[in-house]
């Protein structure tokens, strides 16, 4: 196996991508300088003594740095400016960009315009749209944004608030937005603004990709609402019913959508609400250990909970606006390293 210093940069030199993996670095450096991607792979999965079965070239940094002719510890440093904000026991479970405990999000495509044309992967902080280009280049499309400007502000809004909470492309808590949307859609009238952009974009039918499309604004204000502390508190305390709680999201996506609530939306809402306060329940019996019947940290008990019961509003919550029930001793929180390990997923 050699070492990096002892492999020569390519001749021809490409600038990587803000967030850029180290797959999609080597797979366009191959293309500037006329291999395959499949050659350049198979010699650094060779000289980084990966498993040729299944090499994971985001362990080969070092090497890629090398052939790119980049500078010693370029990913490394990359994936630290990019990395997502977490809840970790270093900061008492609050939200924060944490240098041990950060992870950076699934890749996805990059804008082709900010690669030079060429398709790339890239792990960098925002989500679907390039607000330099006014590009949605998600999924590897590439479509024109530039006649709807309230694509950049929710993306400005996603890439800075949002991240701040630890929300990203794949979290959960936009796909939860999306589903309510979805589901009011199926009995509403979509209003003109959003029927234009289904023109205009190609995407007519309501799925649930083409719904994260043409209302990718209103999805990510609706996240903004619904992962409000105060908001998401007030949905999941045991202090208001269950009518409440379901009429005040209801009333969050109509507000955004400009409309009213429909049968379909009152469902999912519903279902929203039940998991999610059964969720917190389950929290409040958490216990520190398995032989320890003592009640474990709730803001810890809750991101355990978020886990198990996969509702990601659980994450965002306020302990100081919840109610909190008498401990009944129930199961047992899992060690720090466990929670800190596990990716945010939808629900």
């Amino acid at each position: 196996m050699l070492r990096p210093e002892q492999v020569r940069p390519l001749p021809i030199a490409v600038r990587p991508v803000a967030g850029e993996t180290v797959t999609g670095f080597l797979s366009r450096l191959a293309i500037a300088n006329s291999l395959t991607p499949r050659d350049l792979r198979l010699h650094v999965t060779s000289a980084a003594g990966l498993s040729p079965s299944r090499p994971n070239l985001e362990r080969a940094s070092a090497w890629a740095e090398r052939l790119g002719g980049l500078a010693i510890g370029h990913f490394e440093r990359d994936a630290r400016r990019n990395s997502m904000y977490v809840r970790c026991p270093h900061a008492e479970w609050r939200p924060w960009a944490c240098r041990q405990c950060g992870y950076t999000q699934e890749p996805r495509t990059a804008c082709r315009r900010c690669a030079g044309g060429a398709q790339t992967t890239v792990r960098s902080r925002g989500g679907a749209v390039c607000n330099r280009h006014r590009r949605w280049h998600i999924d590897g499309n590439d479509l024109d944004l530039a006649p709807f400007p309230q694509y950049a502000q929710a993306e400005r809004c996603l890439s800075g608030t949002l991240w701040k909470r630890g929300i990203g492309l794949t979290t959960g808590e936009l796909q939860l937005s999306a589903t309510l949307i979805r589901h009011w859609a199926i009995d509403s009238d979509l209003s003109d603004r959003i029927r234009e952009r289904a023109v205009a974009l190609g995407a007519e039918r309501l799925e649930p990709e083409a719904i994260f499309l043409i209302a990718y604004p209103e999805i990510v204000t609706l996240t903004t609402v619904i992962t409000d502390p105060s908001f998401a508190s007030y949905l999941l305390t045991p202090r208001f019913t269950l009518a409440e709680q379901v009429w005040a999201l209801e009333a969050a996506v109509v507000t955004v959508m400009a409309s009213s609530t429909t049968e379909q939306l009152h469902t999912v809402a519903e279902q929203i609400v039940s998991r999610g306060k059964a969720a917190v329940e389950s929290a409040f019996g958490m216990r520190q250990r398995t032989h320890n019947k003592r009640p474990a940290t709730l803001e810890k008990a809750l991101i355990a909970s978020s886990q198990r019961h996969r509702s990601c509003l659980l994450r965002h919550l306020s302990t100081v606006r919840i109610q909190i029930r008498p401990f009944t001793p129930g199961l047992a929180v899992p060690r720090n390293r466990v929670l800190v390990s596990r990716r945010p997923q939808p629900d």
